[in-house]
């Protein structure tokens, strides 16, 4: 009862990345429905980029709409790889899920509180990720619908289509001849390999272009959101790590003098009342301090563990991200300086791939910090006073604690603030590049 009590509690703190990974069929109690909603959301996914590929073979392109569409391409790409690698190590997601449970059921209320903090902010990044991705859709179809009441220039409009960025969707001008630009012709949202017009077909593929990139979008925030998630849920624990060796400071030798003054005042008065129980108590606190300490130190031993685990998972989907990230930032930024009237509608796929790569960056970030803050809470331990049979796990805590946890891009770039100011740098040099060029 208690086990089911605490598994609700946990998956209560990650309910919207819980669901999320559930719809693209990652994490699931039933194998057969996970593989169904996987398949599902591969195959829209699929759909969408064979659109694509179609629509660039097809269509001729100047210098800028070439390099946005490959932009697009790729991004899509990206983004089936990025899921791949997912579904591929899903059962290492599970695993490390699982882990993330049995250490909520070792915490106290005020430790989950803590841990409750670090989940709110993944939560929040996942709502800010997931209503840019949403709204920029029906954004993007309402002004297919209303693109002649918005613009002066309909027929502009009408060669405007989208594709999906992973979880995000860029407006595509395509130039086309003026047959296609006619107004009398009925445009669908998003492209598609067949040229459909006749009703009832053009309202069932408006539909289903909706759906599947409604799926997209929620199949990539759970698959982009799923590093950040377990990465902020380490942060978590590696505080109340933290707490604990800071709080344990009382068991001294018992020949020292510090001892009286860390024991509790109802331990003082004890001992002053009843002198002949100061050995037993002393003794009791001294062993149960040990004990807690050493606990702490197994907690950050499997704390280590978890985190090669996370980087294990994440580190292609980062590199695959970051990069895609950056050159699409490019791309956008050069629309935006376009002399078009309709490109204020690029504004928010800025906005969602600066986020991309703030997912990236910052929770890697606040992790190397958290690590590194258990080495400070180390140094600032009474070591020196402890039992010979404890100095030696104490040791080994302070030399751990001299190399924080970094988190890796492929292995060879280190995720931090630093390297998010470094790809805003380098998406605003390949910009005015761009630009250039044309």
């Amino acid at each position: 009862m208690s086990d089911d009590k605490t598994k609700r509690e946990f998956e209560k703190t990650i309910d919207l990345n819980l669901a999320l990974l559930r719809l693209a069929g990652v994490v699931s109690s039933e194998r057969a429905s996970r593989d169904t909603l996987a398949s599902l959301a591969f195959v829209c996914m699929t759909i969408n980029t064979v659109s694509y590929v179609y629509e660039f073979a097809t269509s001729s392109y100047t210098l800028a709409t070439v390099l946005e569409s490959f932009a697009m391409i790729i991004s899509l790409v990206a983004g089936q790889t990025r899921f791949v690698i997912l579904l591929w190590l899903r059962d290492s997601c599970q695993t490390m899920l699982n882990i993330c449970e049995s250490f909520w059921s070792t915490l106290n209320l005020r430790e989950k509180k803590i841990v409750q903090s670090y989940t709110n902010k993944a939560k929040l990044l996942s709502r800010c990720y997931l209503f840019s991705c949403v709204s920029t859709i029906f954004f993007y179809v309402l002004l297919i619908q209303f693109g002649s009441l918005i613009f002066s220039e309909p027929k502009h409009f009408a060669n405007v289509t989208l594709y999906g960025n992973n979880s995000s969707f860029v407006p595509s001008e395509a130039a086309k001849s003026l047959q296609a630009t006619d107004d009398k012709r009925r445009r669908l949202p998003y492209a598609f390999f067949i040229d459909v017009q006749e009703t009832p077909w053009y309202e069932i593929v408006y539909v289903v272009q909706l759906g599947s990139m409604i799926s997209v979008g929620l199949t990539c925030v759970g698959v982009d959101t799923t590093g950040p998630l377990l990465i902020l849920i380490a942060c978590g624990y590696f505080d109340t790590v933290r707490s604990r060796i800071e709080n344990s400071y009382s068991f001294e030798s018992p020949s020292s003098l510090p001892v009286l003054a860390s024991l509790s005042i109802a331990t003082k008065t004890k001992i002053a009342t009843e002198t002949t129980s100061v050995t037993r108590t002393e003794s009791s606190s001294r062993n149960v301090g040990m004990k807690n300490f050493r606990t702490c130190l197994n907690h950050h031993q499997l704390l280590l563990k978890l985190c090669e685990d996370i980087e294990n998972l994440t580190n292609i989907m980062f590199l695959i991200q970051l990069i895609t990230s950056t050159y699409n930032i490019s791309l956008i930024g050069f629309k935006i300086v376009e002399d078009n009237p309709g490109k204020v509608k690029f504004v928010t796929q800025l906005g969602i791939f600066i986020i991309q790569l703030f997912l990236c960056n910052w929770p890697p970030d606040l992790l190397r910090s958290k690590s590194e803050a258990i080495g400070h809470a180390g140094y600032s331990m009474p070591w020196y006073r402890y039992p010979r049979n404890l100095r030696n796990p104490v040791n080994m805590l302070l030399i751990r604690g001299q190399k924080p946890v970094r988190l890796t891009a492929g292995k060879f770039i280190e995720l931090s603030l630093e390297t998010f100011a470094s790809m805003i740098s380098t998406a605003a040099s390949f910009f005015t590049m761009i630009r250039s060029m044309n």
